[in-house]
């Protein structure tokens, strides 16, 4: 067979050109020190190693949460076991207070100290990590407690709210003939005086009977409401049994998020308030009915309140919503929105505590939730009805938004029907107008709020970084309004605890010394179990930690098995292939050196 010299070209430019690229692969890989650099290196091995890339990176975000996370938990385990032992210092100077043979001399001594150790507390109530703080709930970029003041009755009960900071506690009594009272509102004037150290230098005022109902401490404002009734006695009386007096006193005010937003419904809401919309403020310790009898948006509004569900009501009250447009309870507060000058006559709504929003869409009907919700859920009427209508209501609910629904559900019609879904109870009541019509398809709505804030530290655990400052330091609310788990006139309000103790020492009261000794062991209790909660957190962030070091180990193992070379394994082949593609070259060189003058 005749072989041409151009097949013998061609020959050795194609084994050169395999020879090279064969010997190019194997050179890439020794510098990259992967065997796969690309997808046409092995299709199914870089599907594999995507997997395994995608693990690793949510690895590894898992472990800056977990990071990020201990260090959050971590402060707040140093703040709590500082307060745990502020505390302790606190029962102390209440123990000594309560002494009788301490002399008024002494509790100011001792009340210098609790003052300081008080407002030491403030301050890591106030405490912020990478300049979040911890204690707000989902307002981390806000301070979660600004001071100001609280005002108690004779027992430490509070019974009215105040405005500003007083510097030391002030001591009110409300001064006229023993064994006489006189009513916020009706008597004209009442005379009270003030003394804000100790009882040694009293200043004497008056308040009239128009509104505002204020007592004016120079500096410190305090509301009292329409009809409050004070039992009077002589300027010459210095014992607290005797009469009213009120104690204005420093106190702790909360300014950040509590877990539920509470729902509020209307019984009626006439056309001209249509645009009225209405928020419940945080701390609603109870179902609040509110009536509005006269006037509009940016203006004076008259106002009464139920806390029976309106068996009885209260005088009318009087709030400026040019200045604040907020309606003030003893069970809590709402404030107003809508454009100045709305007609707010008429509107009659309650405030529900323990409850929580639903937007309806499709009905008029009124509708909250109560349960403990922790996504959002989707109520759907599937039968058109109305609401107190004879047989049941057939719904279906979602917790996906409504990308698959749970059918088949029905709950008995009635006055106010109760549909049940995942974690609580959607409510329904008749639009404020008597509306109650449910249309096929009508549509509710939970929506939840909550103030945790959250990481994942693995997958399908989330674990939270912050805390409700109300539930573990207590303090008060702006407007005077207390929670269940934060009630200013419960016993293991830590912030308040204190906060009474500087005032009976301030006032020399060695009976609210006393007091205080109870509420501060108490407030030491409550806070060990926020401590025992806040180290279980991190507990298991070391758990986290460990067990996703585990897997970051497995998973690189299993990718550099699919991805990485054998550098022992590639140093044969290297040597190999160059000794082939010298060997191509130097036959290919011999054969091509051949000419006619080879056969003469």
């Amino acid at each position: 067979m005749r072989v041409t010299t151009r097949s013998l070209y061609g020959d050795f430019l194609s084994t050169v050109a395999r020879t090279q690229a064969k010997l190019a692969d194997l050179n890439e890989q020794a510098a990259t020190q992967k065997r796969v650099n690309k997808p046409s290196d092995d299709p199914v091995g870089t599907a594999r190693i995507f997997a395994y890339r995608d693990s690793l990176a949510a690895i590894g975000q898992y472990e800056k949460n977990i990071e990020a996370a201990k260090g959050w938990l971590g402060l707040a385990d140093e703040v709590t076991m500082q307060a745990s032992d502020i505390l302790s210092r606190l029962q102390a100077l209440a123990e000594q207070g309560a002494t009788g043979t301490l002399t008024a001399k002494d509790r100011a001594a001792s009340a210098y100290e609790a003052r300081q150790l008080f407002q030491q507390l403030l301050g890591l109530a106030n405490s912020r990590y990478e300049g979040n703080s911890i204690f707000a709930g989902h307002r981390m970029d806000e301070t979660a407690y600004v001071q100001g003041a609280m005002v108690l009755n004779q027992d430490g009960a509070v019974v009215a709210r105040a405005e500003g900071s007083p510097p030391a506690t002030i001591l009110v009594q409300f001064v006229g003939p023993a064994g006489t009272q006189a009513t916020v509102g009706t008597t004209d004037p009442i005379t009270y005086r003030y003394t804000t150290d100790g009882g040694v230098n009293w200043t004497t005022k008056t308040m009239d009977a128009t509104w505002p109902h204020t007592v004016d401490l120079d500096g410190v404002t305090v509301h009292l409401e329409n009809g409050f009734t004070v039992d009077l006695s002589p300027a010459t009386n210095t014992k607290t049994s005797q009469g009213t007096w009120l104690t204005v006193a420093t106190a702790a005010v909360y300014q950040g998020d509590v877990e539920a937003e509470a729902a509020v419904t209307y019984t009626a809401k006439p056309t001209a308030a249509s645009a009225l919309q209405v928020d419940a403020l945080p701390g609603l310790s109870q179902d609040v009915r509110i009536q509005v009898t006269a006037g509009s948006m940016g203006g004076a509004v008259s106002y009464r309140y139920s806390l029976d569900g309106g068996t009885t009501w209260s005088a009318l009250q009087t709030a400026d919503t040019g200045l604040s447009p907020v309606l003030w309870t003893p069970g809590g507060a709402v404030r107003l929105r809508a454009p100045s000058g709305t007609s707010l006559a008429g509107v009659d709504l309650t405030a529900r505590a323990a409850s929580t929003s639903v937007d309806t869409l499709g009905t008029a009907v009124t509708a909250w939730a109560a349960g403990s919700f922790s996504t959002n859920v989707l109520v759907r009427v599937d039968t058109a009805t109305s609401v107190g209508a004879a047989g049941t209501i057939s719904y279906s609910y979602s917790i996906d938004g409504g990308t698959t629904w749970s059918t088949g559900h029905s709950a008995p019609n009635g006055t106010n029907p109760v549909l049940a879904v995942p974690g609580g109870e959607v409510r329904l009541t008749p639009g404020p107008g008597g509306e109650s019509a449910l249309p096929q398809n009508a549509l509710f709505v939970v929506r939840p709020t909550s103030a945790s804030h959250e990481v994942d530290v693995a997958l399908g655990a989330r674990v939270r970084l912050n805390d409700v400052g109300m539930e573990i330091f207590g303090g008060v609310f702006a407007f005077g309004a207390v929670t269940a788990a934060a009630d200013a006139n419960r016993a293991d309000n830590l912030l308040v605890a204190a906060a009474k103790l500087v005032a009976a020492l301030e006032t020399n009261d060695q009976q609210g010394c006393g007091r205080a000794v109870d509420a501060i062991k108490q407030a030491r209790s409550a806070l060990s179990v926020s401590m025992a909660s806040i180290g279980a957190r991190e507990n298991r962030l070391e758990v986290a930690a460990t067990v996703l070091s585990g897997l970051k180990l497995d998973e690189t193992e299993r990718l550099s098995r699919v991805e990485d070379v054998d550098i022992a394994e590639l140093m044969t082949r290297l040597t190999s292939q160059q000794m082939a593609y010298e060997a191509v070259l130097r036959s290919s060189s011999y054969i091509l050196r051949q000419s006619l003058a080879n056969y003469l």
